[in-house]
């Protein structure tokens, strides 16, 4: 339909139509052209994480918690979907979930790594599906044993194409996040004084003075990297790279560690300081911040709060969970107005977004075990492989799989509405674009109708590198 494998109104990103019949046989496909691949099957298996009870209990307010269980019951239908409108050349997906014991928070990797060994020794998959911000190294170790992994967020590109045909994110690269949050903050708010830090400390007002950039991220060796070899060069650009080499924390995310672990970045950015930052950008997970503005809130400090959001921070109903329990003791709170880049789409009802519709086209009653928001995270994730399976043809590898995702196309961006998503060649991490956004505890979510939401910046479209025009301060409301 419109030049789509199916109806574009299930799912925005429906793949262009391939020649074939969906759910075929096709006896000459090479048959076993690679692990977990045979003539008739392609196996994939979905990792089910253990953050752990103060990480999930987050998770859960946030709407982003499952379990194997739900997993099991969302899988068998987005299985069935794929292999009933995809051209898979004879073969059909299969997907197993593993059930994982190891804690992801902090993530104990020595054990996470002898899981995922433990996988490939039973499964022999061709793709294991994790979606996750944690253990880069735990990527890194199913590249070695020759599985696809899918889903990591919040990775650099150098580190993806150290592991290439082996890695695939439905996210953006943090190379390109942080490449385009230099660019914002040079062409709009370098040079132009702070104007959205709180006003509630007469003693440390930061509004209308120089700003003075911090970074708080996680101290993942990518993520480092990203700020170190990434972020700071591209901020020399416009004389600020230094501010952030004096003012940055990378914490561990252990939850049993978030109260001295906030209280150091704080400490970092030189809250006490003669020289604070003024602008504190967090290119965070989804739990931490909930710690964090909490604590900024207690030592009665109000800078600007800026994100670049890779790993998902700028969902409504995560950005909300920032002004409530943990993330905000009173009013006002540290996270209303903050401001920034968001990499998400459009925030769609249950029922209008392609989870919930490609669960009930799979066969699903009612709705899935799961959020909206964690259905389509869930989704795009195997859809994602669903997408390159069809596109590389029946000599299914991963080397093969590589050089044809640049041929899917980019599809999304500008003023569509919803975000720029495909590949280029050196660059397998999909999202392409981010929206300048602020956040409103005020504004209504066209996710469920309750008050909290971001909103982007009036009469901008999406940019993607390059495109992030020169102006003064953006257009958003005072704090």
């Amino acid at each position: 339909m419109g030049g789509r494998e199916f109806d574009p109104n299930i799912d925005y990103y429906a793949p262009p139509c391939t020649p074939g019949t969906p759910g075929a046989a096709l006896p000459s496909n090479g048959g076993a052209t690679a692990q977990g691949v045979t003539a008739n099957s392609i196996e994939v298996v979905w990792f089910a994480t253990n953050y752990g009870a103060v990480v999930n209990a987050i998770l859960q307010a946030e709407g982003l918690y499952e379990t194997a269980g739900n997993i099991m019951t969302e899988a068998q239908y987005f299985e069935n979907f794929i292999n009933t409108k995809y051209v898979l050349w004879g073969r059909k997906i299969h997907v197993d979930v593993f059930n994982s014991q190891c804690t992801a928070a902090p993530p104990d990797t020595q054990c996470l790594n002898s899981e995922i060994d433990s996988i490939q020794a039973k499964y022999h998959p061709y793709a294991l599906l994790w979606d996750t911000t944690v253990c880069s190294s735990c990527y890194a170790e199913m590249a070695k044993d020759g599985m696809i992994g899918v889903g990591g967020f919040g990775f650099t590109d150098s580190f993806a194409n150290a592991l290439a045909p082996y890695f695939y994110s439905p996210g953006e690269s943090s190379t390109r996040t942080v490449e385009a949050f230099a660019q914002f903050y040079c062409n709009q708010l370098a040079g132009n004084p702070t104007a959205f830090a709180g006003d509630h400390n007469p003693a440390q007002t930061f509004n209308g003075k120089p700003r003075s950039l911090g970074v708080i991220t996680p101290n993942d060796p990518d993520n480092i990297n990203a700020v170190e070899k990434v972020l700071e060069p591209a901020l020399d650009s416009c004389g600020v790279g230094n501010q952030v080499r004096q003012h940055h924390y990378y914490y561990s995310q252990d939850p049993s560690r978030t109260a001295i672990e906030s209280q150091q970045a704080i400490s970092a950015m030189g809250n006490t300081s003669t020289t604070p930052a003024t602008t504190v950008l967090c290119l965070c997970d989804p739990v931490a911040p909930a710690f964090t503005y909490g604590r900024e809130q207690n030592e009665n400090y109000w800078p600007e709060a800026i994100i670049a959001s890779d790993q998902g921070m700028d969902d409504d109903i995560i950005g909300r969970s920032y002004e409530s329990g943990t993330g905000c003791t009173g009013s006002p709170c540290e996270f209303d107005k903050a401001f920034g880049l968001s990499t998400v789409g459009p925030q769609l009802p249950p029922g209008k977004d392609p989870g919930y519709r490609v669960y009930a086209a799979g066969g699903g009653t009612g709705t899935p075990p799961v959020t909206a928001l964690t259905a389509d995270r869930d989704w795009a994730t195997i859809e994602l492989v669903a997408n390159l399976v069809e596109n590389t043809g029946p000599d299914l590898t991963p080397a093969r799989m590589q050089a044809a995702a640049p041929t899917l196309g980019i599809r999304g961006g500008g003023s569509t509405g919803y975000a720029a998503e495909g590949f280029a060649q050196g660059d397998y991490q999909e999202t392409q674009d981010a929206r300048i956004v602020y956040y409103d505890n005020n504004a209504v979510s066209g996710y469920d109708g309750a008050k909290g939401a971001y909103v982007q910046e009036a009469g901008t479209p999406r940019y993607n590198l390059g495109q992030y025009p020169k102006t003064g301060n953006p257009n958003f409301p005072a704090r």
